[in-house]
């Protein structure tokens, strides 16, 4: 059969009629694997790369049922040079780069296979290959967070939480914290926001005095947990750190609420005692510790206030209503506010409901477009209305101006509260994220090849000031990671003119690797032709046994 393949090479016939010769050849002989390598390359060159791809993946099949592996792998390279991501491809050299040893080799495939079918949508065949990668390095926690990450996206959530129980208790106990924290935020989501698990990771941001990470826990725990003590008082903690006294004080009601209801009434007062401390003015709290004399007195102001704005806002008019000259001037200038002034008048007009009027009285303020506390207020404002399309783009406004500021760890927090209002996949939470990673420059996960992570806004402890390697020789035995697939070892220069291209010599190796020596024979007659200074070839050719194959 060998000699007929030549034959119908050498005879030089047009492409589409070798083409038709050698596929009625493998229709006789399916086991033909020089019929199969030869009608590859015919493929190939007639620009048929699908077919040339399925063809090689069919002969490589061939050559390991045969027991010639190593040929198996030389085919599939082939293909590689045609599409060198291709998913399927890859996989299948890997799992012969296994099944000899190689497996750094392997790994670097593996990996390969994951991005591209990422890329294509195609989780489920990422994920069936990340597990084929962790059993060449098993507990490996770049991995094992990688693979709970889009076991999660997909919905697979008892999958990731068999794989990430474990790997949290190998690493409790340890000094790889951050690892162990990333774990702890993936089981949390997993698991379906578990109380004990939340209660761990607040307790790590707090020891490490990360408040605005412990903050976006604590307020799904309280969420899910509205009565228990621990995690209100939590809470409460952050808010005092933070100086968000108002939320403060919200908190510390609740609490007392809490309290109430299991008859604990000490614990009550003392609650609302530290209200007055903070707002001595508090009408709640003044009540229920029978402050009944300062009561009156604040209760007759706000209605004598109030009722002069009801007045005003059941005459069509605004509050404050300056009268214009019809010269041009006005008749009375209002005085300059300042914009921490209008801020606590509007958070009153917010305890108040009266969210039209907190708006209108920040935004009365010139300056206000600067102010974080400002934003704020109108965020809560238009939340408090159900306008949560206008809260997100006030954020992202909000966002813009810290980027500007190049506050990048602020943004990350408010990037979290972002995504929760108006979702991850948002063309301009999208955009912003972009942005904000060309800024950052020193955060980059070599192996990830995943848009996005699935850990509900739960943010990372900060991270340490050298990069990590995606896998470390202790975790996985080996002395070297799962990175990126490895450059070339650089060929000794050479002189251009002498030597043929790179992409004629490797076909030539792959001839050399397949053993077929007519073929290589007759493409090394072809290159030494059209190079005869090149003492490289004249190497190999004094190297390749003659009529070998025939």
């Amino acid at each position: 059969m060998a000699n007929n393949s030549s034959k119908f090479f050498i005879k030089g016939k047009k492409a589409v009629s070798e083409i038709e010769q050698f596929e009625e050849l493998i229709r006789k002989n399916p086991e033909d694997d020089r019929a199969y390598v030869r009608l590859a390359e015919l493929y190939a060159r007639a620009g048929r790369e699908t077919k040339a791809i399925e063809t090689y993946e069919k002969v490589a099949v061939i050559f390991e049922k045969k027991g010639f592996l190593n040929k198996a792998k030389a085919v599939l390279k082939q293909a590689l040079l045609l599409s060198p991501e291709h998913g399927k491809i890859n996989v299948l050299l890997a799992d012969y780069d296994k099944q000899s040893g190689l497996v750094k080799d392997a790994a670097m495939r593996y990996n390969t296979a994951v991005n591209y079918y990422v890329k294509a949508g195609n989780k489920i065949a990422a994920i069936n290959i990340l597990r084929k990668m962790l059993e060449l390095y098993p507990g490996n926690v770049n991995l094992s967070l990688k693979l709970a990450n889009m076991l999660i996206s997909e919905g697979m959530n008892h999958d990731a939480e068999k794989l990430l129980v474990p790997l949290s208790e190998s690493l409790k106990n340890t000094d790889k914290v951050n690892e162990y924290v990333s774990v702890l935020k993936l089981l949390y989501t997993a698991t379906g926001n578990d109380a004990e698990i939340g209660k761990t990771l607040v307790n790590f941001y707090l020891k490490k005095g990360s408040y605005s990470n412990a903050l976006i826990v604590l307020q799904k725990l309280v969420v899910d947990n509205p009565d228990t003590i621990e995690f209100l008082e939590k809470l409460a903690f952050v808010f005092e750190k933070l100086g968000e006294t108002h939320k403060l004080i919200a908190i510390y009601k609740q609490i007392a609420v809490v309290h109430a209801k299991h008859k604990n009434y000490a614990e009550r007062d003392e609650m609302y005692r530290r209200i007055l401390e903070l707002d001595p003015n508090d009408r709640e709290a003044l009540f229920i510790l029978n402050e009944n004399a300062k009561l009156r007195d604040i209760i007759s102001d706000k209605i004598k206030d109030s009722t002069g704005d009801l007045r005003r806002e059941e005459g069509g008019r605004d509050d404050f209503v300056i009268d214009v000259d019809p010269n041009g001037g006005n008749a009375e200038k209002p005085h300059k506010v300042s914009i921490r002034s209008a801020v606590k008048e509007a958070r009153s007009f917010l305890s108040y409901k009266l969210f039209d009027k907190a708006v209108e009285k920040v935004k009365s303020v010139e300056g206000w477009e600067t102010s974080d506390d400002a934003y704020d207020v109108l965020i809560e404002a238009n939340i408090e209305q159900g306008k949560v399309e206008e809260a997100g783009e006030l954020l992202l406004t909000l966002i813009d101006l810290k980027v500007s500021e190049g506050k990048i760890g602020e943004v990350r927090d408010l990037m979290s509260d972002a995504e929760d209002m108006l979702g991850s996949d948002d063309a301009r939470i999208i955009s912003r994220k972009q942005q904000i990673a060309e800024q950052e420059n020193d955060f980059t996960d070599p192996e990830s090849g995943v848009e996005g992570e699935v850990f509900s806004g739960i943010p990372n402890l900060e991270e340490p000031d050298s990069e990590q390697p995606a896998v470390s020789a202790e975790e996985t035995g080996s002395e070297a990671a799962v990175e990126k697939p490895q450059e070339p070892e650089p060929v000794a220069a050479v002189d251009e003119s002498a030597e043929p291209p790179q992409e004629r010599l490797d076909e030539l190796e792959f001839y050399i690797t397949i053993e077929d020596f007519v073929s290589a024979t007759q493409l090394l007659e072809e290159l030494v032709e059209a190079y005869p200074k090149s003492s490289f070839l004249k190497e190999i050719k004094a190297a390749i046994p003659e009529k070998k194959g025939e």
